[in-house]
């Protein structure tokens, strides 16, 4: 295959995977999967505190705090109570410093109003904090950008002929 020749495949490859990303975000997007999808309810705060846990660590033992909010919300007549936060993994709702997990407990003072995203097939889980994944706009800017850069390999395969 002469260099020409790899070029306009390269380029090729390039633009397919492009559209084939963008095409992919594109239908998962619309789908609405994912729990920044679910619908809010307006729930209560019953309880706000931040929990403390000491683990033994091979730097001694090290305290960690976690913020621990209960609220309860219904949905269709029925009532729920929850402690999720989010659901991210621990290491993100733990923190090392007892003022950062009071940050986040002064958010949900007790009695105060917040919106609870809960999930339609089963009421029963929510969470008070659903972040929007940043992964679909780093696919899209991927996708786009090899597109881009598939089409103007293949221009310069083109011209080089």
């Amino acid at each position: 295959m002469q260099g020409t020749e790899f070029l306009i495949v390269l380029g090729s490859g390039a633009f397919l995977l492009g559209l084939a990303l963008i095409i992919w975000i594109s239908v998962t997007k619309r789908r609405g999967y994912g729990t920044p999808n679910w619908p809010t309810v307006t729930g209560h705060v019953l309880s706000a505190t931040a929990v403390e846990t000491e683990r033994e660590t091979s730097d001694g033992l090290v305290s960690t705090f976690t913020p621990i909010i209960r609220y309860e919300y219904d949905v269709a007549g029925t009532r729920h109570t929850s402690a999720r936060l989010n659901f991210l993994s621990d290491e993100h709702g733990t923190f090392k410093d007892r003022r950062a997990a009071g940050q986040v407990v002064a958010k949900y003072p007790i009695g105060a109003s917040v919106d609870v995203f809960y999930n339609p097939a089963n009421p029963k889980q929510a969470a008070l904090d659903v972040p929007r994944p940043a992964a679909h706009n780093a696919v899209l800017y991927y996708g786009a950008t090899n597109i881009v850069a598939g089409a103007l390999i293949i221009a310069l395969g083109i011209v080089l002929l």
